[in-house]
């Protein structure tokens, strides 16, 4: 994957085969999850390396053993068995840690590395294109190249998904995913605002993730396609490193999920380039990576509704706080988040049909403390913060 702002490319392989096939939608409404068994997990995982990087025995045992112990169920990792027969050990090694794999192949040798790869439990899917609606990058697909390189993978493997990551930001060389529909089963979407000045204000960093995940997963409504949050977990610049912190990144995982995403995946863990004198993302920013290790398990604690519930959007007074409601049978959760940089609120939300009911915060050590009375949430939210509560009776 990319991390390059849109107007800069990278050099990627071509591939294009001339194949018309119809194809189904399978949930025009993203309710299905991005795990080959769903009922098992909420995809939430890293990219392994940037592109299609060389890092492999031992670090990539190494790496596997720290993502596997941060509690993230999903790695992007390159795979070409082809060229890396260590390839069939890390494959045995991610099914041992229970470790789902989305495999980044060498695209000339799309259907031979599937054959050699499918009937290993690791594999989730297979990643078909990289920055594929970035149409002035060389990785560029059309939907006809997309589709092509989805069909060959159905033909080789049904029992597996197609994934394919692109470019969110409103500019013009970033291509519509609604031209997608019928390429891939599953599209990841590429938000990296801390300090991209080229399609992000800062101040407004938060807000416009958020934005951009409702207009994106708002574009594969009807498709059956299933959205994946591609998160920032890198720094654009060597000196000064700037990685988002920790509450930016809790805000952007929950903007994601509010916006409807059934999946997230970080980006990167190594990027192939030392900050700080450190090579992955574990050592060059601990406070960030233990953030997403705390994210992994409020993700796993709320997962049933984020697979199965239903989700309503609320009003707020204010732009940038944003409510969500999920329900599922008598259950209902509520993500309370606030986009603001600096200014702390104080809100009053209407709950429907909840006089009679309590709020209860769901994660210790989080921010918390809105009362609910009189079918009615209020309390105050801070900057940039996250609130998660269970509504009972």
């Amino acid at each position: 994957m990319s991390r390059i702002p849109g107007w800069l490319t990278i050099i990627a392989l071509g591939f294009s085969l001339a194949l018309t096939v119809n194809v189904t939608a399978e949930d025009g409404k993203h309710k299905t999850t991005a795990l080959r068994e769903s009922k098992d997990s909420f995809l939430f995982g890293v990219y392994h390396v940037s592109w299609i990087k060389n890092r492999y025995e031992p670090q990539r045992y190494d790496d596997l053993n720290i993502v596997v112990s941060n509690g993230l169920n999903a790695m992007v990792a390159g795979l070409d068995p082809t060229s890396y027969k260590t390839n069939y050990e890390f494959l045995e090694k991610s099914r041992e840690k229970n470790m789902g794999l989305i495999a980044e192949l060498y695209m000339p040798a799309l259907g031979i590395s599937i054959d050699l790869m499918k009937s290993y439990p690791a594999i989730i899917a297979w990643q078909i294109g990289d920055d594929f609606n970035v149409t002035n990058s060389s990785n560029y697909a059309t939907p006809e190249t997309l589709k092509a390189r989805h069909l060959l993978a159905k033909k080789h493997d049904p029992g597996h998904r197609t994934y394919a990551s692109g470019g969110t930001a409103i500019c013009k060389w970033y291509r519509s995913f609604k031209d997608y529909h019928g390429c891939v089963d599953m599209i990841g979407m590429q938000v990296y605002p801390v300090g991209n000045n080229v399609d992000f204000l800062i101040k407004d960093a938060l807000e416009s993730s958020y934005q951009l995940f409702r207009t994106r997963v708002d574009e594969l409504t009807g498709s059956g396609i299933i959205p994946v949050a591609n998160l920032q977990s890198f720094s654009w610049k060597e000196k000064p490193a700037l990685f988002p912190t920790a509450s930016e990144s809790r805000n952007m995982l929950y903007g994601a999920l509010a916006a409807g995403v059934k999946g997230v995946l970080y980006y990167a863990f190594y990027e192939g380039k030392k900050i700080n004198g450190k090579m992955t993302l574990a050592e060059q920013c601990p406070p960030l990576w233990e953030e997403i290790g705390k994210q992994a398990v409020e993700v796993k604690a709320i997962e049933s509704f984020l697979k199965e519930g239903s989700c309503t959007q609320l009003k707020t007074q204010f732009d940038k706080v944003h409510a969500s409601l999920w329900k599922k049978a008598d259950k209902s959760l509520l993500i309370l988040f606030s986009t603001e940089r600096k200014l702390s609120l104080e809100i009053g939300i209407i709950l429907p049909g909840s006089e009679s009911r309590k709020i209860e915060a769901v994660f210790k050590d989080r921010p918390a403390g809105m009362l609910l009375s009189n079918g009615i949430i209020s309390g105050n939210i801070g900057p940039e913060e996250v609130h998660v509560y269970h509504i009972k009776e």
